[in-house]
């Protein structure tokens, strides 16, 4: 069973955010949190994803997608993936762009801490037909020609399950609330 933890503002705090018009969410279910993350990741493409091998951290920048909380990306390989293999604990962020000059507080993005389980597509044909159910760009590939190479490659479909979110977005109330698993 998953749990929320809300942070409360003192009220020096809340007056701030009053002063800014900002409500901060101070309850709120689990499974309404999980919704609101999966919102979140569906809205973007692109996460930082941090690996560790050999006390070697490394952080990559690659495009997903996904099924809920639950992150696909593709890759033909790779330090990410050897670094995967060795440990499969992971983190990534998923952010939006922000402008602090034009808007000091509309700071917002997920930070997640997870588990990464990979295999090959040709592997296992049947596990990568269900994956890619969720894949968003089989239109674009149709469109520029690639269906052809995307068939070709037998690329890494690396899986990540989340164990712990952190979620901050100001002007929606969430001040670094965390979910965990």
């Amino acid at each position: 069973m998953s749990k929320l933890i809300l942070p409360h503002a003192n009220r020096q705090e809340q007056a701030v955010f009053e002063k800014f018009g900002i409500q901060l969410i101070e309850a709120m279910s689990a499974d309404e949190f999980e919704k609101v993350a999966a919102a979140y990741i569906s809205l973007h493409n692109v996460l930082n994803l941090a690996t560790c091998r050999d006390n070697e951290p490394r952080c990559t920048t690659l495009e997903y997608f996904n099924n809920g909380l639950t992150v696909y990306i593709l890759s033909e390989g790779g330090g990410k993936i050897l670094s995967m293999q060795k440990n499969p604990a992971v983190s990534y962020t998923i952010n939006d762009p922000y402008y602090p000059e034009k808007n000091y507080l509309s700071a917002s993005g997920l930070q997640v801490w997870g588990s990464a389980t990979l295999f090959k597509k040709n592997d296992d044909p049947a596990r990568a037909q269900e994956v890619m159910k969720y894949f968003r760009n089989s239109e674009a590939v149709v469109a520029q020609g690639l269906e052809q190479m995307v068939h070709a490659v037998n690329f890494n479909i690396i899986t990540i399950e989340p164990r712990r979110i952190r979620y901050l977005d100001l002007r929606r109330g969430f001040r670094n609330v965390v979910w965990e698993k």
